[in-house]
């Protein structure tokens, strides 16, 4: 997988994270890197660095939709004053610290980069099932270790929506048959479709 472009990107995305990952301490703690789109960026680095296109494809997907999701929601919160926002609405709460909130900005900038990157390297169709694979791992985790008014992958609140319908540990099962539902496969069929768009935009060129 590596070429000297894809090295330059992994240089590239080593120096964001270092950048990255001490405002996340400093404003949030540990517990926020449980998020499944910021454990994305661990794996996506490891990914780069080790020539790794399965573990790179199995967060294609994930990153592709949600940033087709978060990115149009911060629009109209820019656009409202914050009041339009609902999965984006952190961003305009002034108690969260400014500098970790424009970090957030990666849920724009990444999705491009790894359009980028499977335009040269490939996709592994196989993601979305180890992307399940960690969800099987990463939901337990969530809801054993972190607090719930924190709201972590969305295990107390889905949608801003308190969780009322099920005793919690069936709810991380639900989850988990959710997330793949809802996020990996149609993120994977997301990741499909770009992939198509390039091959066909080289072809014409």
């Amino acid at each position: 997988m590596q070429s000297r472009k894809v090295t330059l990107a992994a240089i590239g995305f080593s120096i964001w994270m270092l950048f990255w990952i001490p405002v996340i301490l400093w404003s949030y703690g540990p517990q926020n890197f449980l998020w499944m789109c910021n454990l994305a960026q661990f794996v996506i680095l490891y990914a780069l660095w080790t020539g790794n296109r399965l573990l790179l494809s199995s967060q294609v997907g994930t990153v592709l939709l949600v940033g087709l999701i978060w990115t149009p929601d911060f629009l109209l919160g820019l656009a409202s004053g914050g009041e339009w926002a609902n999965f984006t609405g952190y961003m305009f709460n002034p108690e969260n610290p400014l500098l970790a909130r424009a970090t957030s900005l990666y849920h724009i900038g990444l999705p491009l980069m790894l359009v980028w990157l499977i335009a040269h390297v490939g996709y592994d169709r196989r993601g979305p099932w180890l992307q399940t694979g960690f969800a099987v791992v990463i939901l337990p985790l969530t809801w054993l270790l972190t607090e719930a008014d924190r709201n972590i992958n969305w295990l107390n609140e889905p949608l801003g929506v308190e969780q009322v319908w099920f005793p919690e540990p069936v709810f991380v099962l639900v989850m988990m048959v959710l997330y793949p539902a809802l996020l990996f496969w149609p993120g994977h069929g997301l990741a499909l479709f770009v992939r198509r768009l390039g091959r066909r935009e080289v072809v014409l060129q």
